[in-house]
């Protein structure tokens, strides 16, 4: 064999070796962290709704949705004395600004929308949509049509997709 293939074998050899047990150290960490992440997540549905609802509330059903451009999930959510207090629906979405998962929440009582709380946001101006639009939404400040905020393309994507959750709502109240 001669010098030139015997290096090219150990060096393929080598770099065959640092991949795979990249991709072992790779797989390892997902499996150690996929299930805290995974519960991260219901941490932060489960403090979402208690923001938007108060802290009395409670997942009382729950199932995820189909057919929708950004709305996930659906939670039925009650009190402690197991009374109906509205729904939450999670959203998610995208724009070339980047990602949002929220939850928008819808009174029972009322029929409308009462506030949303933010799982995500990696938009590129992620402060300026808090800041002008989902802020003011949330106190009642602004009107959900007004996006414009600075951050126009992150707020008309939470606009939709609390539009759609709403749509949702509707139906189920019908």
């Amino acid at each position: 064999m001669s010098k030139d293939i015997k290096k090219y074998l150990i060096t393929g050899v080598t770099l065959g070796l640092i991949a795979g047990i990249s991709a072992g150290l790779i797989a390892l960490t997902n499996f150690v962290s996929a299930k805290k992440i995974a519960e991260n997540e219901q941490n932060s549905i489960k403090s979402g709704i208690k923001n938007i609802f108060g802290d009395s509330a409670d997942i009382k059903e729950e199932r995820d949705l189909s057919g929708y451009e950004y709305t996930v999930h659906l939670y039925q959510v009650s009190n402690a004395s197991n009374e109906t207090l509205g729904y939450a629906f999670r959203c998610e979405g995208s724009n070339m600004y980047g990602k949002i998962s929220l939850i928008s929440g819808f009174d029972e009582a009322s029929h409308s929308f009462k506030s949303l709380y933010l799982i995500k946001n990696e938009q590129t101006y992620a402060s300026t949509l808090v800041d002008n639009y989902i802020t003011p939404l949330n106190s009642k400040e602004r009107d959900l049509e007004d996006v414009s905020c600075g951050a126009t393309y992150g707020a008309k994507l939470v606009r939709d997709m609390v539009n759609e959750s709403k749509a949702v709502a509707l139906e189920l109240w019908k």
